[in-house]
């Protein structure tokens, strides 16, 4: 599956996702624990615990996490369930990985449809990766109707995001010249 949260792997994200859901505290901030007292085993903990509550961006890192791309151990049916309830609540990102899963079936059974619905609701957010994969459905035809038509549409939108993927296979379709 593609990595979901570019630039930064491993651990790292995990403290930073933790720092930013926790609400930005600083340590100098923060009251010495008392004598006894356990601080917290890993920033996962934290993380885990924003996205229990509700946290939207918890929840799509904790799947990023499960995804096994942060140094965790790969959980697809929990990154699916996190990825899911971020999803839900409308995040793009998690609906573009959501739609990976439903689409390979991993962490959940797979539905070709359902993956079509989630990168549309994505796309329809900007968010390229979705606009990209959109495209190349309906230039394949797996899954929708296939449309170059609709094709070059979003992979126009996902090209001007930035999109080399989506920049190839326009050039591939006749959409843009080689």
């Amino acid at each position: 599956m593609l990595r979901c949260v570019g630039g930064v792997s491993g651990p790292l994200i995990i403290l930073i996702s933790a720092t930013v859901t926790a609400g930005g505290v600083r340590a100098a901030d923060a009251v010495p624990p008392a004598e006894g007292i356990v601080a917290e085993s890993a920033p996962i903990d934290q993380l885990r615990r924003d996205a229990e509550g509700g946290n939207v961006k918890a929840q799509y890192v904790l799947g990023c996490c499960y995804n096994g791309d942060h140094g965790c151990a790969k959980d697809p049916a929990k990154a699916a369930k996190w990825w899911g309830m971020a999803a839900a609540k409308g995040l793009a990102d998690a609906q573009f990985c959501l739609g990976l899963s439903c689409f390979l079936g991993e962490g959940i059974p797979k539905d070709v449809v359902a993956a079509i619905d989630w990168w549309r609701k994505a796309a329809d957010q900007d968010q390229m990766d979705a606009q990209y994969f959109l495209g190349l459905s309906y230039h394949t035809g797996l899954g929708v109707p296939r449309s170059t038509p609709l094709a070059i549409y979003w992979l126009q939108k996902s090209a001007i995001l930035g999109s080399n993927p989506a920049r190839h296979l326009l050039v591939e379709i006749g959409a843009l010249p080689r």
